[in-house]
């Protein structure tokens, strides 16, 4: 059996070739665009959790385990002492994806529909554009540092701000094409779309379906309300950050003119497992 761990600015994910995954929420990202430095508290958070990840594996008789991390350790100043410590303490190897890589491998990973396909990916420390004309190849890849804790730290609670804001901070995605489907993936999208179904157990078949962006719209004031966690509690562990993620996601749909939309569960994990 095989195993792919993702490393990213606010969950560390783990998957077996048999479809298990779990995660958790690590926050490994928070506060780096002031300090450039990954979150001494995250860090101690992602290294238990690749700990337990690694038990999971000896007990399961994995062979083979893929270890990537993506923006927050590739931007960090310390991103090589974290991979330095990672391997001391838990004998694994962390291979770090530039942003290209990373894009790449939400393409191949990502359920969508046939034909032309825009995919976002968003984490915690980035967002990953890509569009693909036979949803293979990709014709246009960009990504911004513009993930879920990064913008949680950026705005500190001031959705306000942030909604005025955001137009302007996706001017990079000017040469998007327009008229591709767009599919969202990575744990802000899963669990939007799973507040928007107000699921009280998360369910991975689910989430992956075919959404409107009135839907979103409708749902937005719930998000953006300090009252998430009561008003859809599937949402509770994400509750700080994934407001910057609605928000970001319609100002996305309204800038490419999407009247719908696509959410994926499956992503770069998936490919990892796909490609080892």
């Amino acid at each position: 059996m095989r195993a792919a761990i993702d490393i990213g600015s606010n969950s560390v994910r783990l998957a077996l070739s048999d479809g298990t995954t779990t995660s958790q929420i690590t926050q490994l990202a928070l506060g780096i665009q002031n300090s450039g430095m990954l979150s001494p508290v995250g860090v101690t958070a992602t290294i238990e959790a690749l700990k337990q990840f690694k038990a999971i594996c000896d007990e399961r008789g994995v062979t083979d385990i893929f270890v990537f991390a993506t923006e927050a350790v590739r931007r960090a100043k310390d991103g090589d002492e974290f991979c330095k410590k990672v391997k001391a303490v838990t004998d694994l190897t962390v291979n770090v994806l530039s942003g290209i890589q990373e894009a790449e491998l939400a393409l191949k990973g990502t359920t969508k529909p046939d034909g032309p396909v825009t995919v976002c990916d968003l984490g915690g420390g980035s967002l990953e554009i890509i569009s693909s004309f036979d949803g293979k190849k990709p014709d246009y890849i960009t990504s911004l540092p513009l993930g879920v804790v990064v913008l949680k730290s950026m705005f500190n609670g001031d959705y306000r701000r942030a909604i005025d804001e955001m137009p302007r901070m996706l001017t990079e995605c000017c040469s998007v094409p327009r008229n591709y489907t767009v599919v969202l993936c990575g744990g802000s999208a899963c669990n939007i779309a799973a507040a928007m179904l107000n699921l009280k157990v998360y369910d991975k078949n689910a989430v992956s379906t075919k959404f409107t962006a009135k839907q979103l719209d409708d749902i937005m004031p719930i998000l953006l309300s300090k009252r998430l966690p009561v008003l859809r509690p599937i949402c509770t562990k994400r509750a700080d950050t994934l407001p910057y993620g609605a928000i970001l996601f319609q100002t996305l749909l309204n800038y490419l003119g999407a009247t719908e939309f696509y959410v994926s569960d499956a992503s770069n994990l998936e490919a990892v497992l796909q490609d080892n």
